[in-house]
Order: structure tokens, then C-alpha cells, then sequence
């Protein structure tokens, strides 16, 4: 396996991890009785659901995007860690998920923009 296939793994990975992560979270965590859990799915998984094409068809840009969208899910598991009360395994998910994700699609753009270009040399 070479290092472009394996960060390409290890974003597909941890973005479908922080999907069900999320899910699990929105779905299976208790809330307050007026918890708008329609919402929350609209607000939490719906973004994830435009960059899934792109990933699936190893598409450098939309992996350079996604790490810019898992920011925010970065940002909120850091709130959530910080201010939540109860149960902190579904935002540190999060946070693991988001991290690796975003890593993982910086270094697989950069690796895999490099053997094109070695590849452009070689058949120049």
C-alpha cells in the first residue's frame, strides 16, 4: 500500500467514522424533551452528505475542502468536550474522527500531487 492509498483510507475512514459518530450522537444520546432531532441532522450529518461523492472518487479538491468542513465539526466537539456535562465518548469521537479526517485529506492532496507530477516527468 503505498502512502497516497493509505491517507486516502485514513480520510474515508474517519469521515464515515464522524458520520456515524454523529448520528449515534444526535440519535442515540438522551437530550432534553424539546430537542429538535430533525434539525440537529440537518445541521450535523446534511453537510457531510455533499463532499461524499468527491471522497468516494478519490477527487483531490473535494478532499482539500473537506478539511475545511471538518473544522467545524472540530470546533464543536471542542465545545462540546469543554461545556458538556454528560457523556463525553461522542464529541471525543468526534474530535478524533474530525482530526484525522482533516490531516489525512491534507497529506493525501499533497502526496497525491506529487506522483502526478513525478508521473507527468517520467513520461516527459
Amino acid at each position: 500500500m503505498n502512502s497516497v492509498s493509505l491517507f486516502r483510507w485514513l480520510a474515508l475512514t474517519s469521515f464515515f467514522g464522524l458520520m456515524l459518530t454523529l448520528l449515534g450522537w444526535i440519535l442515540l444520546a438522551p437530550h432534553a424533551e424539546n430537542y429538535p432531532t430533525a434539525a440537529m441532522l440537518l445541521i450535523g450529518v446534511v453537510p457531510l452528505l455533499f463532499p461524499m461523492r468527491g471522497l468516494l472518487y478519490a477527487r483531490p479538491y473535494t478532499h482539500a475542502w473537506t478539511s475545511f468542513l471538518m473544522l467545524f465539526y472540530f470546533s464543536h466537539s471542542v465545545g462540546e468536550l469543554y461545556s458538556g456535562d454528560s457523556g463525553i465518548i461522542y464529541p471525543l469521537l468526534a474530535l478524533i474522527f474530525s482530526t484525522v479526517c482533516f490531516c489525512s485529506s491534507i497529506v493525501y492532496v499533497k502526496t497525491e500531487a506529487k506522483t502526478r507530477k513525478a508521473s507527468q516527468k517520467k513520461s516527459d
